[in-house]
């Protein structure tokens, strides 16, 4: 669920957004990034398009995602709801039973389009979320053809940033599982790619966290590759709170994606990311 330097409980599955910086996950180098309950996603069935909402400089609230239906060509665009999300609590501990989280397809650990969560129940459930910087655009949706998560958009320089993902319904406390894994495709646009992993202690209060100020430094880890498969342990995050593996395993409510803009390129400046279509897949927890 850094700011990709990548909390939401994530950010209701139909199109939660969050924007992040400073500390948190600031494009350009900052940590965290905000973990925005689900704004109604957008399932592409040819399709759904979610409506995702930005998120202001250090993060607002985004609302539980909505039920609300508006018509669209060749489908309907799901619009989120206005409630934030209800607290969390990190004291009881909860690991998955399956290490599976989604792979968002019809199957049981996919997408329900109709309750808006990713996850079996049973398991570890959620919805979507996305933010992004200002002058960025950055909007998340379900392909129910090729069955991926999808964020795309568009990231501005300079220091501008963009991204969303999995916003967890429980706090998981684990010593199960010492990381994540997924598998990713499309492009990045020249963005660099940051996984970061929404904790407790750094998601607002406003959003269903702990943190009342200085909030949103998320760890996280800079990815080398934007394609195919990917394994993150938690002993490899860093820049945020808490510092070591067993403490991040411990508060975890939510994984988020972020993109931001590349480094100059000599007397060029600092480009754009234009035309971001990151796709998201078969996330998992693992054990080592």
């Amino acid at each position: 669920m850094e700011k990709v330097t990548m909390n939401v409980r994530g950010y209701l599955i139909i199109s939660s957004i969050l924007a992040l910086t400073g500390s948190l996950v600031g494009c350009g180098g900052s940590s965290g990034g905000e973990r925005p309950t689900a704004t109604g996603g957008t399932v592409d069935t040819g399709g759904v398009l979610g409506s995702g909402g930005a998120i202001g400089t250090g993060g607002a609230a985004i609302g539980t995602g909505g039920t609300t239906v508006t018509p669209g060509t060749g489908g309907a665009t799901a619009t989120g709801g206005t409630t934030g999300p209800a607290a969390l609590s990190c004291a009881t501990p909860y690991s998955p039973a399956a290490p599976l989280l989604s792979d968002f397809s019809a199957g049981p650990s996919g997408w329900h389009s109709t309750a808006g969560k990713w996850g079996a129940i049973g398991n570890l459930t959620g919805s979507g979320f996305n933010y992004a910087s200002t002058g960025s655009t950055m909007q998340w949706k379900i392909d129910a053809v090729a069955e991926n998560f999808v964020l795309y958009g568009n990231v501005m320089a300079p220091g501008g940033y963009g991204g969303g993902g999995m916003s967890f319904d429980q706090c998981v406390n684990t010593s199960t599982y010492t990381g994540v894994q997924f598998t990713l495709g499309g492009t990045v646009a020249g963005c660099a790619l940051k996984l970061q992993v929404q904790t407790y202690s750094q998601q607002a209060t406003a959003n269903g966290g702990g943190c009342v100020a200085n909030c949103y430094g998320f760890p996280y880890k800079l990815l080398t590759t934007t394609t195919g498969p990917v394994v993150v342990e938690f002993a490899e995050l860093g820049g945020g709170q808490p510092t070591t593996a067993a403490a991040i395993a411990a508060e975890m409510i939510g994984l988020q994606w972020q993109l931001e803009s590349p480094a100059p390129v000599g007397d060029a400046g600092q480009p754009d990311c234009t035309g971001i279509n990151l796709t998201i897949d078969d996330v998992s927890f693992v054990s080592n």
